[in-house]
Formats: C-alpha cells, structure tokens, sequence
C-alpha cells in the first residue's frame, strides 16, 4: 500500500539460491510506493547501504532496465480436457495465439539475420587462387584432418579413465598436453594429484542425493605447471602501467583460464609469458609424455617457475621432433578392441593424409594456410546452418509434441477414447482445477472415498493443496494415526501409478519429487 517513505533495509535479497542484488525492476516497484496522492508533494526513498557497492551496480538498481517480461505459459490436463470436450475447438489453436508463440516467433527475424552474416563472411574468405579444384583438394584433407582429431579425442578419452592414467600421474614432473575450454596451451609439467570427493557427496538430506547424482564416485584434480600469458596485457593500456605490471608477474602464482590464455609463439613477448599453477582436471589432458623431470617440492616462489620453464624449454630442445608419448598398449596398458579399432582407424587417416596431393604438392607453409582459411569458412558456415535451424525451431509451435504426449496420458488413463472422444472421467477432470486432476480422479473412481468418514476426506484433502515440500528424509506419514495414514497411504499408490503412466507416455517427471508434493502436514 501507498506510503509516504519507504525504506530499505537492505540492497541485497534472497532468492532461494543466494543472496543477490535487488533487480531494477523490484526496486522501482517497491520504492513507486512512496509518495500518497492527495497528501504527500513528494515520496522519499531511503537505502541503507551497509556493504561496498560497485557504481556499475548502483547505477544498474536506479536505472537499469525493467525486468523482462517473459511468458510462463504451461498447458495443464485440465484446460487440455475442457478444450477438447468443445466440439470443433483445436488445442493447436491456442498453443499459436499465445503470447509464448509470439515471443518465440519474435526472435526469429534477428537469427536470421545473424545467420545471413555468417554466411556472409564464410563466403568471403578467399582459399588461394587454384579455382575449384584446389578447393576441392582442400575440403578433402579437411574432412580427413577433421576425422583424425574426432578419433584421437575417442581416443583420449579412454586414455583419461583413471583406471588407465592414474598410475602416472601419482608423482610429480611429468609432461602433460594440456587444453582448457576449447584452448590448447600445450605442454605443462605435473605438480600434484589428489581426489576430491565431490562437497555433499554421502551426506544426509536432498542435497547428498542431488551431489550423488552429479557425481559418480571421486573426481581428481591436478595441479599443473603452464605458461600462460594474462589476457588484460591484449587491451589497450598505457606502456607504464604495462611495464609495471610485467614487473610484478613473478608474485601471480596462480592461474585460470578465465584471466590467463595460450601463449602465441612469436607474437607474445616473452616478458609477458610467466609460468603459474593450474588447477585442472583429468579431461584437460589430451596427451602424456613419457618424459618427466626433477620438480621442486615448493613452486610458488618466481625463481622456482622460472627454473622449471628453462628445464622445459631444455627438452623440448632435445626433441625437435616432439615429445615422446607413453605408447597407450604397451605402457599405459589399455586392452580392448574398441581401443585398437580407434588406433588402427587414426594410423589408417595418417597414412591418407601424408599420401594426400595437398601434403606431398603444396609446400608446409601454403598448406597450412589454405587448411586454416577453410576451417574458418566451415566454421562460419556451420554457425550459420545451426542458427538457421535455431530460427526455425522458433517458427513451429511450441508445446506441441508436449500436447501430443499429454493427450497420450489421458488415452491411457481413460479420460478419452482412442478417437478422442472425452469420457466420463475426463468430464470430472475439467471441474477440477485447485489440485492434481489425474490424481484426484483416479481416487474418486477407485473408490478410496467411499468409506471415509467426513472429518478423513478433508484430510486427505488437505494433502493435495498443502504446498510445503517434505523436509529432510523423515516420513511424512510419521506421528499420523491409522485411520488418518491408510488413507494417506492410498493416495501415495494412485500418485504412483499416475505419474509412472506419464513417465511412459515420454513426459520426464521425477517420481519420487510428484509423490512428495503430497503433503500430510497440514
């Protein structure tokens, strides 16, 4: 209600998660209350503010756009069965006029727009001067080279299973091909090894099942030595504050992705390039070498790293031709035909590629640059074919194999026939809309009512618009008398069996979460 000052307490609110910033739009609708018309010439806003506050954010609370308006429209057993009991009424109908259509819809002018870019400039990337016949030439060694990389991933990922990397990696000064989301920054030297049992995992409640069902026995982290240059030296910044910012490299000991990228040999210089310690994990790893040096027990001090990166430019001296791998059969010990069929297959593309006209008539270099020029010409054109398929999507009708499933489940349970034609239990289903329908009809046609007393059906009742979720794991049918939990119990079977007929109809519903929502505890 109006009043003539509003004040808030504080800039921060729960939103079952975390505590977050009140958005723009709850401000304006909280402080639109000062001021009474009629009374006050003006309301006034007070926030207290009892935490550091960036001015970005300030500035995004005050003025900041309203929150977006997006539909939340649901189709519900109980509207499907009312339209369909309307002769010459199609539910499709409903599904185009609402506003959750439109805003599908609406979204696909820009994609493809976005999409008639892409194109655009994968065509203008120009392969050479050979004509189509060297293109042609190039898009085979492409798909060869592409082949090749999806196999040795194949690969890779056998390689990563613990039961075959595990034991090479419980001692420190091994060399490691390292790629972190999608940014290969080569090879790095093994600090440590250690498993990590993933936080809840085990425990008691929700969230230790939550924590099982995300994680699969332990995970393992390691920590690796690479060298990395920090991705603010690429913006524009004052040569001062750059040079001083080389000078203080040697205290960042610790790296992330986030705020450190690759080197780039021969256009990064080499006072940028500092050596830190990456946490990471086992599928971070695309290749292990059988090569591994002395590593120092502490690595966090500057003249440390910078001794291990001499002992590592050392060996790459010494093998100009690469590394040395551990061979995965005779080494790491990996039996299977699948493993064997992906080497033989990966041996096979090599041998195709290293016989290709591109490779034994092009020089290195041109190759290299015709492969990289149509890389980039798939790449936007394959960006442009899925944001085309996106615009598409947007175009048909949402929900609609939704509709289709739901009407599934009603044929199942006997609402309609198979010519969809609403029966008896499908006309009692549309005058119900305070609680599950499915679930309330199935009890009434079983009969569970029939033999309770007044006091116990309102119970029972009571069950089916309780909101509050069950807490913890205990029993929500714990301290209910016998005449009050039979009852209880026979609901429990029929929420079972209705939502077991969705789950076969192809619609994902957790069982146990929709029997749980039926709530004793009032």
């Amino acid at each position: 209600m109006p009043a003539k000052t509003v004040v808030f307490t504080s800039t921060r609110k729960w939103d079952g998660t975390d505590f977050r910033w009140v958005t723009s739009g709850e401000y304006i609708q909280m402080s639109g209350r000062a001021g009474r018309r009629g009374k006050d010439d003006r309301g006034i806003v007070i926030q207290m503010v009892d935490e550091k506050m960036e001015p970005s954010v300030c500035k995004g609370i005050l003025y900041g756009d309203p929150d977006p308006l997006n539909s939340s429209y649901r189709i519900s057993y109980n509207m499907l069965l009312n339209m369909m009991r309307v002769e010459d009424v199609d539910p499709e109908y409903l599904l185009r006029a609402s506003f959750h259509q439109f805003q599908q819809e609406s979204e696909a002018p820009g994609l493809d727009l976005q999409a008639d870019e892409l194109e655009a400039k994968g065509q203008a990337v120009v392969l050479g001067g050979g004509g189509q016949e060297q293109q042609g030439l190039v898009a085979e060694y492409y798909g060869l080279e592409r082949q090749l990389v999806v196999t040795r991933e194949k690969m890779a990922k056998i390689i990563r299973k613990p039961e075959n990397i595990l034991p090479f990696l419980q001692n420190p000064g091994r060399f490691l091909d390292i790629s972190i989301d999608g940014e290969n920054y080569g090879w790095g030297i093994l600090v440590s090894c250690k498993k990590v049992t993933a936080p809840g995992t085990g425990s008691a409640g929700s969230a230790g099942k939550l924590a099982s069902l995300v994680s699969k026995g332990p995970q393992h982290s390691l920590d690796v030595l690479l060298a990395c240059v920090d991705r603010h030296f690429d913006d524009d910044m004052d040569e001062k504050e750059k040079r001083e910012d080389i000078a203080d490299l040697g205290l960042l000991w610790r790296g992330s992705a986030r705020h450190c990228r690759p080197v780039k040999e021969g256009s990064d210089d080499s006072s940028a390039v500092s050596v830190r310690v990456f946490t990471i994990s086992l599928d971070a790893i695309d290749r292990i070498s059988a090569v591994r040096i002395f590593l120092p027990q502490d690595v966090h001090p500057a003249e440390k790293r910078k001794d291990v990166a001499a002992r590592m430019k050392e060996v790459k001296k010494r093998f100009p031709e690469g590394v040395p791998l551990l061979d995965p059969i005779k080494e790491l010990g990996i039996k299977g035909d699948d493993f064997s069929k992906l080497l033989g297959r990966a041996e096979t593309l090599t041998e195709r590629m290293s016989q290709h006209k591109l490779f034994t008539d092009y020089p290195e270099e041109e190759r290299l640059q015709l492969v990289n020029a149509y890389r980039t010409k798939a790449e936007f054109l394959d960006q442009a074919l899925v944001i085309r398929r996106e615009a598409r999507a947007c175009q048909t009708i949402v929900m609609k194999e939704e509709l289709k499933k739901m009407k599934r489940v009603l044929r199942q349970l006997g609402h309609v026939d198979a010519n969809g034609v609403i029966q008896t239990k499908g006309r009692t289903a549309c005058e119900i809309n305070t609680t599950d329908e499915l679930v309330l009809v199935e009890m009434v046609f079983a009969g569970i009512f029939n033999d309770l007393s007044v006091d116990q059906a309102v119970a029972l009742l009571s069950c089916m618009t309780y909101d509050e979720r069950n807490k913890g794991d205990e029993d929500p049918a714990k301290g209910l008398k016998s005449y009050l939990s039979n009852p209880f119990f026979k609901l429990q079977e029929t929420a079972r069996s209705v939502v077991r007929a969705q789950v076969a109809c192809k619609i994902e519903m957790n069982e146990d979460e929709f029997v749980d929502k039926f709530n004793p505890g009032m």
